[in-house]
């Protein structure tokens, strides 16, 4: 550091090692990994970790949760918007980039404690002069709408004029690095000055439902704390916003360039008032300054990790892959919108489309629901906006209630593609939609685990008994009678295993319909006999009957439930017995599994060999229904034969594991999660963080290692199951509206406190 005002001050609000996820060495086939290891969210918007001189391989997407458009795609996707965060550097009209010099130095680090990317560069050009780029960028908590750069550059041994470029670019596609899918999301309908002062704006439409959405900036240049910044011109071309301005700069002498980003969308406030009030944003975001926004943002974050922050005293290391886990999840959820959910790759990357899964209940609501309850409550919200279009969904299939979609945009369709497109641009038929029906399951089981958790039975009598009923309908219509058998069956269902489909009689769906069809009568047999006009009222508003309550009853006790002759465990589905069994017996450096090699003879739908947790899973949500024998059995069976060709399977079978004595192999599986994307373990981190993974790992510290439950009565239970070296560990949660500290120690002992 020079000791430059700016500088002092940038490094003022920098985390400790233990915070900081680094990046040391410039590769550029690791560019599109560590853009989404990278990325930044504030429950608002999110963008991906680029460089911000732009680099040969990237895919720099911005988004703004909720914003999706189909066009010529497959599915409703979010948007990939005009990225507003481009800043380019030249002298004597070279650009000074990692792509166009010698790189001296090279960090970027994440610091997951205070939601900032940091960035330190010397760079040297073909005449051997170096350059100096320190600074930072943060997508702001305290104003949503804000994303603040600052970024100080500082000649070490030349003279010279330094012109700076800052861009916005509204050139972005989606699927930008597939040929065959990329598609442009939005129309450019204003490229175009901020103000009078300067600054760029463009302003866009989504193509389907035409939604306006602005993106403006600002660039500001300072050198000891006065304005140095000089001969700004604009320049629109095409979708492309451009402003050039020029410093003169000496040896040694410090220059500190300052962007400021503001963004609006039509959901907000009207569309032509968009402009304007970016205008207005941007004009109060400089008054402030940007060193008190992120003085701000980072009080926020604070407060953020003092709720949810997981303290172990052990391997430093694996602490900090389960804090950057929780830094992602925690960075996406909102608390003030209920219209928007939690994608399966956050804001952080396009797979998926930011389209919500099962794992949204599953794997992430047990965390906010106990860490963040009001983002919890907007997340349980949203599926209640959205029952209408699954009661739509359900009668176009054939079906009655509500069949929640596999994949859910912003209307609430079904957006799961008919086809699968494979890592070598081919696509292939996916039937995934047709038949993957547990998501309803799921929606429901989400409802009943918000509510135990969190004692909000307000949401429960208002909103969420009818999202029980409407399942419970679904599952009731999706039964077969089998007259011969005198049973019900569930006929052509995948399963969480989604490598054998459709098969009959999967089991953890016939469970988990069983399950939904007796709580909803269970609790309405409760509110008949607490609050009679409360229940007159929900059979009024649903056209539901005493008698369509016996019926679910009758039909969840002749649901068929398979196990094996003579013994513990049950048959995934009918006829999975009689696959070519295998078991794995190798594992790769970092201890994930190798397939078998029968997999080279037969197609794996054809072996029992599976993708991912499914009775296994079962055994986790509903363990009560089983003997700890029978989950042991089943554990171990199946636990030989998994694959996890899913992130959502490790941390599964780590809290499962711990619950049978296998304390070993759960902490194995604990590591597998938590670096999952650190170490690109699935080779797919580039598509985005793993959401439902980082809940996963939450899930396995907590209701694993610490041993917490919530039972029906909404007590709280501790029984810890501490792995060897643990000294001890500490987290935060809600419960009965207290907000409690949880110290766990080596020897299994525990101390709850209130805070």
């Amino acid at each position: 550091m020079s000791g430059n005002i700016f500088e002092d001050k940038i490094k003022a609000f920098k985390s400790t090692d233990e915070f900081i996820i680094s990046e040391n060495l410039y590769d550029e086939r690791e560019n599109l990994k560590f853009e989404s290891l990278f990325a930044l969210s504030n429950s608002y918007l999110g963008i991906r970790g680029s460089h911000e001189e732009g680099t040969k391989i990237s895919l720099p997407y911005f988004y703004i949760n909720g914003v999706f458009d189909k066009s010529e795609t497959f599915m409703r996707e979010l948007a990939a918007l005009p990225n507003p965060l481009g800043i380019k550097f030249y002298i004597e009209k070279e650009l000074i980039g990692i792509e166009n010099c010698e790189l001296i130095e090279y960090l970027r680090e994440l610091d997951i404690k205070n939601g900032i990317l940091w960035k330190r560069l010397v760079l040297r050009d073909r005449k051997g002069r170096e350059t100096r780029i320190e600074g930072c960028r943060f997508a702001s908590r305290k104003n949503e709408h804000r994303i603040g750069l600052v970024y100080n550059l500082t000649p070490v041994n030349y003279d010279g004029i330094i012109e700076v470029e800052s861009e916005t670019d509204g050139r972005i596609v989606n699927f930008a690095d597939a040929p065959r899918f990329k598609v442009k999301h939005t129309k450019t309908l204003k490229n175009e000055k901020l103000s009078d002062l300067g600054g760029n704006y463009i302003e866009v439409t989504t193509r389907d439902k035409e939604l306006h959405v602005g993106v403006g900036s600002y660039i500001e240049a300072f050198k000891e704390g006065k304005p140095v910044l000089s001969n700004r011109s604009f320049s629109a071309f095409g979708e492309l916003s451009t402003e050039f301005a020029d410093v003169k700069v000496k040896a040694g002498e410090a220059v500190s360039f300052i962007k400021y980003v503001g963004v609006y969308t039509e959901n907000e406030l009207p569309k032509d008032d968009i402009k304007q009030s970016i205008t207005n944003d941007i004009s109060a975001f400089i008054e402030s300054g940007i060193f008190e926004e992120l003085r701000e943002h980072s009080l926020l974050y604070n407060k953020l990790w003092d709720m949810a922050d997981i303290k172990i005293d052990c391997d430093k290391e694996l602490n900090k892959a389960i804090r950057f886990n929780i830094f992602h999840l925690m960075s996406t959820g909102s608390a003030v919108n209920d219209n928007i959910n939690i994608g399966a790759k956050l804001l952080t990357g396009e797979e998926y489309g930011g389209h919500a899964f099962w794992d949204t209940e599953l794997f992430m609501l047990p965390f906010f629901a106990y860490v963040f309850p009001n983002v919890a409550k907007n997340l349980v919200s949203y599926r209640y906006k959205l029952l209408g279009a699954a009661k739509e969904n359900a009668l176009k299939n054939g079906y009655r209630g509500a069949q929640y979609p596999w994949e859910s945009a912003d209307d609430g369709t079904e957006q799961c593609p008919a086809f699968t497109i494979e890592p070598d641009g081919s696509c292939y038929r996916c039937y995934v939609a047709d038949y993957e029906h547990h998501v309803s399951a799921a929606v429901a089981y989400g409802i009943y685990n918000y509510t135990k958790i969190t004692g909000d039975f307000e949401f429960f009598r208002s909103k969420g008994i009818y999202i029980l009923i409407e399942t419970a309908r679904f599952w009731a219509s999706r039964c077969e009678y089998m007259e011969k058998e005198d049973r019900y069956e569930i006929r052509k269902v995948t399963g969480p295993d989604e490598w054998h489909e459709p098969v009959d009689n999967n089991v953890y769906t016939n469970y988990l319909a069983r399950w939904n069809l007796l709580y909803v009568k269970k609790k309405l047999d409760e509110l008949k006999n607490d609050n009679y006009g409360l229940y007159r009222e929900v059979l009024d508003k649903t056209g539901f009957s005493d008698e369509e309550a016996l019926g679910l009853q009758k039909i969840a006790d002749k649901i068929y439930l398979p196990k094996m002759n003579g013994g513990n465990i049950l048959e995934q589905f009918e006829g999975y017995f009689n696959l070519k069994d295998c078991i794995i017996e190798k594992y790769d450096e970092n201890d994930w599994p190798i397939k078998p090699e029968i997999l080279k003879k037969f197609t794996v739908d054809k072996t029992c060999l599976i993708k991912q947790a499914d009775v296994v899973m079962l055994m986790y949500l509903l363990e009560n229904e089983f003997t700890s024998e029978e989950i042991r059995d089943n554990y171990r069976y199946y636990e030989k034969r998994t694959l996890h060709g899913s992130s959502l399977s490790p941390a599964i079978y780590s809290v499962v594991g711990l619950r049978t004595g296998d304390k070993s192999k759960a902490y194995r599986y604990l590591k597998r999660a938590a670096f999952i994307d650190l170490l690109n373990l699935q080779k797919n981190t580039r598509e985005g963080i793993h959401a439902a993974n980082a809940g996963g790992v939450w899930q396995v510290i907590v209701f694993g290692f610490a041993g917490l439950k919530t039972d029906e009565k909404g007590e709280l239970s501790i029984n810890p199951n501490m792995p060897e070296g643990w000294k001890s560990l500490n987290f935060k949660l809600w419960h009965n509206k207290k907000r409690l500290s949880i110290s766990i120690y080596g020897d299994n002992s525990y101390r709850i406190d209130e805070v």
